[in-house]
């Protein structure tokens, strides 16, 4: 069930062997070629389209490599700092893997942790934009996932790093795990190390060197951590795992290795886990399934990441055991926390001296 471990042992070179090695090389054939492409898009964008504007201002969040980064919780902590503000944000997410009925996973998440922000998933997101704006009075918009969208401009693009593996074992895929070549940071008006605790002093070093060499001069290379923030049942309500003693871990995420570390953490250690891949869509026979596992398992409690529970609450199930989510939020290291905070200051204050009249809602492109 979990093929991206054999996939990521293959390309981070842990497979040895002739027929490895082979299949690097034929990876490596498909990557150059999808490079190639990627070149040609980027110089589109770079030089000759046309990026369309909202008329409010745009941060987008992003990141360069396949896997889960902290995009949501980033999303989630520039919404709060945008209704600070006084601005009412949207954000707009692109679906991916959206339930039959149009439920995104993300989506539902962020609307949970963020009520009062307007959450569209399309995969158009300036009509998700446009949308926001004329029907419900968005006044910003956070651009999920938007650092290889570039048919929308943004004022402000925050770029994150995953410190546990950052550069995607150097190759685009399907050779690694780039989404684009590194060249895609020169982009970024700020920096983000996520997961800034799970590595070495040393081991950031190197990696702020590199970033350093990649992006532009100035821009601020700022770290970050995911900080648990509590348990919720199936339906968003606040809980614990109590005195469970017999917990079993459900994760469909790029990285269930991080999330068991993360549980172990918090000091649970379950006795048995269910990986499933990345947006996987639980179907009800899945329900049976794990149904079968919490009993085998003699499971008392399940713990599982907040974006299964939002899948695993639409499956018509009377779970034998109580289903606990973690929930995470992003937390800025003090110095750095302050440093974001300014930029969007300023991102905003920009984004309104280049309305006309100095109008809100009245944003054009610079």
């Amino acid at each position: 069930m979990d093929f991206s471990s054999s996939y990521v042992d293959l390309i981070s070179g842990q497979r040895r062997g002739l027929a490895a090695a082979a299949a690097r090389a034929g990876l490596l054939g498909l990557s150059l070629a999808y490079q190639g492409a990627l070149r040609l898009r980027n110089h589109w964008y770079d030089r000759l389209a046309m990026p369309r504007w909202l008329e409010v201002p745009v941060i987008s969040i992003g990141n360069l490599t396949v896997g889960g980064t902290g995009k949501t919780p980033m999303a989630v902590w520039v919404c709060h700092r945008l209704i600070e503000h006084g601005l009412k944000p949207a954000v707009l997410c692109r679906g991916y893997k959206a339930s039959p009925q149009g439920f995104a996973d993300e989506a539902v998440m962020m609307s949970r942790q963020c009520p009062q922000a307007i959450v569209i998933a399309h995969p158009d997101r300036f009509a998700a934009g446009q949308l926001a704006i004329t029907e419900y009075g968005a006044t910003a918009a956070i651009l999920d996932d938007g650092l290889q969208h570039r048919r929308m401009s943004r004022d402000l693009e925050i770029v994150l790093i995953d410190a546990t593996r950052p550069f995607g074992f150097g190759h685009v895929l399907p050779r690694g795990l780039l989404r684009e070549p590194l060249a895609g940071l020169a982009r970024a008006h700020v920096l983000v190390i996520t997961r800034s605790d799970q590595v070495t002093p040393d081991q950031l070093t190197t990696i702020e060197q590199t970033l350093r060499r990649r992006a532009r001069a100035d821009v601020p290379i700022l770290q970050a951590v995911h900080r648990p923030a509590g348990f919720v049942d199936l339906s968003g309500q606040e809980t614990h795992p109590g005195q469970h003693q017999r917990i079993g871990c459900l994760a469909g995420i790029a990285r269930p290795e991080t999330f068991v570390r993360t549980l172990g953490n918090l000091n649970i250690h379950p006795v048995a886990n269910q990986f499933v891949p990345d947006h996987y869509p639980y179907q009800s026979t899945d329900a049976k399934t794990l149904e079968r596992w919490v009993q085998e398992e003699q499971l008392d409690a399940i713990v599982t990441t907040e974006k299964d529970a939002v899948k695993l609450r639409r499956l018509d199930s009377r779970w034998p055991a109580p289903v606990l989510a973690l929930r995470i939020e992003m937390v800025m290291a003090k110095d750095d926390d302050q440093v974001l905070r300014e930029l969007i200051k300023t991102t905003l204050a920009e984004a309104e001296s280049a309305s006309p009249g100095g109008e809100p809602g009245k944003h054009a492109p610079s």
